[in-house]
């Protein structure tokens, strides 16, 4: 080696302080202490003979190994390639070569994910990275990864087409079975079943085409040969490929799959063998078959001397435990007895599973509409609701489960078959012990032919020699078996189970997607209807604390916070200090006395280990109490939820009860006063003698009057009487929900004249109004702004009244799951996973409050100040109509994003804006030619265990211009109620408002005080409102009432209301003076869509081409997640969500750091000359830039 070559690797180590070097020398072994500086002062003879000492260095391998990691550490990719050219030039390059091979096996436990991927990349092509290399105890890179639980490390390898995740260690253990942390299991299932199911298909793709090239590529990968399976069935058809070309008479396709592992004596779902599908005349393919069956006759006749294939299976799937909870992810292991037992993780199998079904006497149940559910009912009517990550994965248990249950019946009919008839021989005199034992040989042939059938629809899988081995394992174990106990035999048939479900994975890799067994399907309808679930409760005790990001999420030291950058860490620093260990005693080693400060180093380095590890077992020791400890504080959580839920679920049950007696007492009392008559005045001051006459006027007629005059009073009279005429409380003090459902047909025939629903056009004369007729000079001036300004370019089009996506089908999370952890806290600072929310935005949601803006102009219409007002109040409280069944959240505006809407058949426009992101706030306006309507949504949640309130704090304004040109414009202002999501403990939420609504018109000192029931006890209640409007001297003119989800109702305060008719039913749609009831508003009817939309609701979002050439860049409808969202591409607009978020908070950073504060562009904080109160007045420039195309380009998405 030359000087020039010594100098250089002097410069590797230049990151260590200082580089031992091993040089041979005509004394022996000595020791030479290199420097940057070392050839600087040396003089030509000198660097002669380093020249002629160099061409024999020895590299020193716990060195080389030191220098590795401090490379990769610190991502110095030009050191690791100095480092693996001086192996060439190195005498031990054997010992070297071996270190270098560790290069990636170091990086996936150390390195930052940037050097492994830069390592993977083409540009590290010279380093000669096997992705796949195995240390000493058998760890590829993968397993590596999973172990110390670097979850971005795994899912990176899994993207490389050169990874194999089917590559066991010493141990006979994939990545999957060392990961610790269930995250990690689980990426890696989703990254399997992935990668399997595009294989499958471009296998069977390569299978149609005839391409033999790529049939061999694909099955010459090891990767694949583990996981597929040549002789796999088809679970739609049940044949083997072989079948399926046998029966295509495609010769040239059988003699390939014969030579690459067919299995001719595989038989399909029916039972058959391939030779038997040949037709009479085919010679040459009987032939073929034939001789494939020779060769293969003497292991087949080995396999069935074995005994049964009995079908195993072993791997994770989501279980149902109830609620709150929802599916967990747990272990599940087939055994060879037919016994199928789950545990909390594969750590766990050695202690005793949770729960255990014997697949003899389940059924399974699947369900063509869901592809990754499938359902176990046992013999007792336990039920496990049981869920994959992947459509293929489901496929390989329902076909293990169903081998295994009909495995399990095989053989017990073999059994009862053979008891039967040697019970039958034994009192047979006749044949003698010749009978007995040709029957003994014909049970056992009974059996063997069973078994083979099992093959058909069982995976063949496992080879001869595992079978031997599974068979003896058998043997050991006991033969009933409900719960595993015997650790020892359950570590020593692992293996063995492993190994067969390594290839059973590939079984029904099959190439198509599972039908429903309809035999099975059968056998459920027959059973009872009443079943009993597993309520699994060891297993619902084990989840109480639900992460946001994962709500299955189990606490444990594997999967904590940090536990990947801790990892990192440790593993880092256990290697440092094994290498440096390593290479002081090989400087030890090679020196006759050694100094002072190498022993003093050997020690401290000694300490320094002992130290590390002793700080690693107190840490777990910690980790492990601690854990416990919070676990413990868990289940007692659980306990007071579960104590809650119980009460709750009581409450309602005892509601119920209530709400029954209520209705009848309320017939009770229809059905007494169309008997007695509503008696003008309580009878509890008459006398309760016969002599008492009722006093007053009837409303029942003359008739009835008369019947019940003749009739004499007695003291239940007066009872009945006083029951008659008791004060109704406040709820009934309107009116009876139930007298106006019998008056549909005429307010919907109402409805229809008077009140556009929906999306439905305006009437004829609204219309002639929108086109240009007003009735005076205020409305004609804003009509002309409204189109002087370009409202309704872009809205030509007809609205859409259906989304693209017909089915919601996002993710099922439990909500009390999520909101549980979250009692007490500020709900719009909690971001919630993407699936709670519905394709809206909460800009949209304003606009919602618009679709009944009908009402509005009919208020207009009105003389009577007071009228206005009812119509107006009917307004306020159609704005949550839309609520019911909208559990969802809608998205949380990013700071600065717009969304307008306009209507030309309605004649109004909308626009909104962000204002402020902490707290969230969005100022709105909507104009129309006769009112403008603004305000602000600044609202206050919470989350109190019951329910989930958002109490709304701002103010809103309606400015109505009547059509009287005597009246000026009128400013009305009311604060919304409260909004309730109830429920939620019990798994069943809907949507609550409640609260006092005060509208005042502070023009002419009118008020309307509305009152918002709360869901209580009484059926009744449930989404009731009523109301009363004042004139401005305080008296009572108008009241309202009704339903606030369906419909809602007016009629006069008259003093005396003995002059209303109460036997006229029919309700008018316009305002009367006589005191009768008059239908006011009445909701559209919904469609059934995804999220619950309303009609309208569906028009908000829609990105016609023709409207976004208007529209600003931040503009709602522009917004990449909720897009998705709305596209059912929920894994999509996780993503997208995440992506805006960090993109606005990079933008608040950086408005930070420059000291910028954030002003809205359309909207500015003023103080309102009315109210005092400070609101965000809208500058009016939006409109003005759309119609001159200048809309600035605002970036957030």
């Amino acid at each position: 080696m030359s000087s020039n070559d010594t100098g250089s690797q002097a410069s590797e180590g230049a990151s260590l302080n200082t580089a031992y070097v091993v040089v041979e020398s005509p004394k022996g072994i000595r020791i030479n202490e290199e420097t940057n500086n070392s050839n600087r002062n040396t003089t030509p003879s000198t660097q002669a003979s380093n020249r002629t000492s160099s061409s024999a260095n020895i590299i020193n391998p716990p060195l080389f190994k030191l220098k590795i990691l401090d490379a990769l550490k610190n991502n110095n990719c030009d050191q690791l390639r100095q480092l693996v050219i001086s192996v060439k030039d190195s005498v031990n390059y054997y010992e070297l070569s071996l270190v270098k091979n560790l290069i990636f096996n170091l990086a996936v436990q150390v390195a930052p994910l940037q050097v492994i991927t830069q390592l993977l990349s083409d540009d590290s092509k010279d380093l000669g990275i096997d992705v796949n290399y195995q240390d000493e105890n058998g760890n590829a890179p993968l397993h590596l990864a999973a172990l110390n639980s670097r979850a971005d490390v795994v899912q990176l390898l899994l993207r490389d087409e050169r990874i194999n995740d089917t590559i066991l260690n010493n141990d006979l253990k994939q990545p999957i079975e060392v990961a610790k942390d269930l995250r990690i299991v689980e990426l890696l299932q989703k990254e399997r079943a992935a990668y399997v199911e595009r294989i499958a298909n471009d296998l069977r793709s390569a299978f149609t085409n005839h391409d033999f090239a790529r049939l061999d590529e694909i099955l010459a990968s090891p990767r694949n040969f583990e996981l597929l399976d040549i002789n796999g069935n088809d679970p739609e058809t049940g044949d083997t490929v072989l079948h399926e070309f046998v029966k295509k008479n495609d010769i040239g396709m059988v003699k390939w799959i014969l030579t690459h592992g067919g299995d001719p004596f595989k038989r399909d779902r029916k039972g058959k063998l391939p030779i038997e599908l040949v037709g009479k005349n085919n010679d040459t393919m009987k032939k073929i078959l034939k001789d494939a069956t020779k060769d293969q006759n003497v292991i087949s006749q080995a396999g069935r001397s074995t005994g049964f294939k009995a079908p195993t299976y072993k791997g994770y799937l989501r279980k149902w435990t109830n609620f709150a909870s929802g599916y967990k992810l747990r272990w599940f292991i087939l055994d060879s007895n037919g016994i199928l037992s789950y545990y909390k993780s594969q750590e766990d199998t050695n202690n005793a599973c949770r729960g255990s079904l014997n697949m003899k006497s389940a059924i399974l149940h699947l369900d063509s509409s869901e592809k990754q559910k499938f359902e176990i009912i046992s013999k007792s009517g336990v039920r496990w609701h049981l869920k994959s990550n992947y459509p293929i994965e489901t496929n390989r248990w329902v076909w293990s489960l169903q081998g295994a249950i009909r495995y399990a019946k095989d053989k017990e009919r073999a059994i009862r078959y053979s008891q039967e008839t040697e019970r039958k021989d034994s009192f047979d005199s006749v044949g003698g012990a010749g009978v007995n034992r040709h029957t003994r040989n014909l049970s056992s042939g009974s059996v063997e032919e069973n078994s083979n059938k099992l093959e058909s629809s069982a995976n063949s899988l496992a080879d001869i020699k595992e079978n031997e081995r599974l068979k003896q394992t058998e043997a050991r174990r006991p033969s009933q078996i409900v719960y595993d106990t015997d650790d020892e035999d359950d570590n020593e048939s692992r293996e063995v189970i492993e190994e067969n479900s390594n290839k059973l994975e590939s079984s029904a890799n099959s190439l198509a997607d599972i039908k429903e067994n309809e035999r099975l399907k059968q056998t459920e309808a027959r059973r009872p209807s009443q079943i009993v679930y597993d309520t699994d409760d060891e297993d619902d005790n084990e989840s109480r604390e639900v992460s946001i990001v994962q709500e299955n999420e189990d606490i444990d030291i594997e999967s904590g916070p940090y536990i990947q950058e801790i990892s990192v860490l440790k593993r880092g620093f256990s290697l440092e200090l094994g290498s440096l260990r390593e290479l002081l005693f090989s400087v030890k080693e090679t020196m006759n006395t050694p100094s002072e400060p190498l022993n003093i180093s050997l020690g401290a380095i000694e300490t320094l280990t002992e130290s590390f590890d002793r700080l690693n077992t107190l840490v777990s020791k910690r980790d492990e109490k601690l854990i416990r400890d919070l676990q413990k504080q868990k289940d007692i959580n659980e306990l007071w939820i579960n104590s809650i839920r119980d009460l709750e679920n009581e409450l309602l049950a005892k509601n119920s009860e209530l709400q029954n007696f209520e209705a009848e007492r309320r017939n009770l009392k229809k059905v007494l006063t169309k008997k007695f008559g509503n008696i003008g005045s309580p009878l509890a001051d008459v006398p309760a003698t016969p002599e008492a006459q009722p006093t007053g006027p009837s409303p029942l007629g003359a008739a009835e009057s008369t019947t019940v005059q003749d009739e004499p009073f007695d003291a239940n009279d007066v009872e009945i009487s006083r029951f008659i005429n008791e004060d109704e409380d406040s709820d009934d003090e309107f009116f009876d929900a139930a007298d106006f459902e019998e008056d549909d047909e005429v307010s919907e025939r109402a409805t229809q004249e008077s009140i556009p629903v929906g999306t439905e056009p305006k009437q004829e004369e609204e219309e002639q109004q929108v086109e240009g007729e007003y009735s005076n000079e205020l409305q004609q001036k804003k009509d002309l702004l409204m189109k002087n300004e370009g409202t309704f370019k872009g809205y030509d089009f007809t609205p859409r009244s259906e989304l693209a996506l017909k089915v919601d089908d996002r993710p099922k999370i439990g909500l009390w799951g999520i909101l549980k952890s979250m009692i007490g806290k500020d709900m719009t600072k909690i971001a919630l996973p993407v699936t709670f929310n519905e394709p809206t935005s909460l800009l949209q949601r304003v606009a919602e409050d618009l679709e009944y803006v009908n009402l509005l102009d009919q208020a207009a219409s009105f003389e009577d100040s007071t009228l206005r007002l009812l119509y107006v109040a009917a307004f306020a409280a159609s704005e949550y109509g839309s609520t019911t069944n909208r559990v969802a959240k809608p998205f949380n505006p990013l700071l600065g994003e717009t969304y307008e809407y306009a209507r030309p058949d309605l004649g109004f426009r909308f626009f909104t804006e962000q204002v402020s992101h902490h707290p969230p706030v969005s100022a709105a306006i909507a104009e129309a030619s006769k009112w403008d309507y603004y305000g602000e949504t600044s609202v206050k949640s919470g989350f109190n265990g019951r329910s989930f309130d958002v109490q709304p704090l701002g103010i809103w304004y309606l400015h109505l211009r009547p059509d009287q040109s005597s009246h000026k414009e009128e400013l009305y202002t009311w604060k919304k109620i409260t909004s309730s999501v109830i429920g939620i403990i019990v798994g069943n939420p809907s949507v609550d408002n409640y609260g006092e609504m005060i509208i005042t018109n502070n023009q002419t000192g009118d008020k309307a005080v509305l009152n918002f029931k709360p869901r209580g006890w009484r059926g009744a209640s449930a989404y009731e409102m009523s109301g009363v409007i004042y004139n401005r001297k305080g008296e009572k003119v108008w009241s309202i009432g009704g339903h606030w989800n369906n419909r809602i109702f007016g009629k006069k305060v008259i003093k005396n209301d003995s002059s209303i008719d109460y036997s006229n039913k029919k309700i008018s749609s316009t305002p009367t003076e006589d005191g009768t009831k008059f239908l006011i508003w009445q909701m559209a009817p919904r469609p059934k869509v995804p999220f619950n939309l309303t009609s309208y609701a569906i028009t908000l979002n829609e990105p016609n081409p023709k409207l976004l050439e208007y529209v600003s860049p931040s503009d709602t409808r522009l917004r990449p997640d909720q897009r998705a969202m709305e596209d059912g591409k929920y894994d999509e607009a996780g993503v997208l969500k995440n992506r805006v978020e960090e993109k606005q908070r990079a933008a608040r950073k950086k408005r930070e750091q420059q000291g910028e504060k954030y002003h809205p562009t359309y909207f500015t904080r003023e103080t309102h000359k009315a109210t005092g109160e400070e609101y965000w007045k809208f500058n009016g420039e939006y409109w003005k830039q759309r119609k001159d195309g200048k809309l600035p380009n605002i970036d957030i998405f």
